[in-house]
């Protein structure tokens, strides 16, 4: 087996982690694929039998699985990684409670156990096909999260024109507008008032950010739509950004289209992560009150 590692290198637990894999793979005659970044802050890592040092953007050609050592951010990256190859990844929580980590990293060797024995599932979540049209080019992003469009750097509110499989459905006035798969429905898209959507369903969230009308709400639509938008800003130009790690600038009159991905991103599920729903009641504290202080 070859594992292919995408680490965050902030992380203080990360180094134990990583130690413990490296152990791991030599008990269990797997080979690890590691990126030159990893090597700068381990060099006794570099010349390790076992260990390759290889890029991470080509770690997918050569993986069997990625191995995300963080938290959420760290596994959209290693997904970004996976490409075309829609390469299976494992999500280690290195950090807070995270909704898309698999594993704990005082389960890490049981996770890996269950890879090498095939006793394992794996979760398909839909992605996000973005065209940005702009003067004479056409930028293409494919997101697991969500895309952004936003007034960028100025304090001025942006107009975007949204239309939907070809009928006019408003014109937001605001700072920007949110296009989220279910995966992304607990990212940006919460924190701009929309709706908890269960992950593996199939659908397009569009959640409106800070807008100027009180009656622009968050609309839920058929994983099928096709969604046009169209940007103009005061001060002529806003920026589209994918999932909070792609950003491009755009220019007044440009036009996005999004819709569903061709690929899927696929999780791997051990068993030994909490369940969806138990993450939300404890990242979200549903459930819990804090006691009345008496006087």
């Amino acid at each position: 087996m070859i594992l292919g590692i995408i680490p965050n290198l902030r992380k203080p637990e990360l180094g134990s982690s990583l130690q413990s894999v490296v152990e791991w793979s030599a008990s269990n005659s797997a080979q690890l694929l590691i990126s030159p970044r990893i090597t700068e802050h381990f060099p006794e890592l570099e010349n390790r039998s076992g260990i390759t040092v290889v890029a991470e953007e080509e770690m997918a050609d050569q993986a069997d699985f990625l191995l995300a050592m963080g938290g959420d951010g760290t596994i959209l990256a290693a997904l970004r990684h996976a490409g075309g190859r829609q390469l299976p990844v494992l999500g280690i929580n290195l950090g807070s409670l995270g909704f898309l980590a698999d594993t704990s990293p005082k389960h890490l060797a049981e996770a890996l156990d269950l890879l090498v024995a095939g006793t394992y599932e794996i979760e398909e979540r839909m992605t996000l096909e973005t065209e940005i049209h702009t003067s004479g080019e056409v930028h293409t992003m494919i997101v697991s999260n969500d895309v952004v469009v936003d007034k960028g750097e100025y304090s001025r509110v942006i107009d975007i024109d949204a239309v939907v499989g070809g009928e006019f459905l408003k014109r937001y006035t605001g700072d920007g507008l949110i296009i989220s798969s279910p995966t992304g429905s607990t990212a940006y898209a919460l924190a701009a008032g929309g709706p908890i959507v269960e992950p593996t369903m199939e659908a397009l969230i569009v959640a409106p950010i800070c807008p100027h009308m009180l009656a622009s709400r968050p609309i839920v639509l058929p994983a099928e739509s096709e969604i046009h938008l169209s940007v103009m800003s005061k001060h002529g130009s806003a920026q589209v950004t994918g999932d909070g790690q792609e950003r491009l600038l755009i220019e007044n009159g440009n036009t996005l289209i999004v819709r569903r991905g061709r690929r899927w991103n696929k999780l791997v599920r051990t068993g030994l992560g909490l369940p969806f729903f138990e993450v939300l009641r404890s990242k979200l504290k549903w459930g819990f009150r804090e006691p009345a202080e008496r006087s």
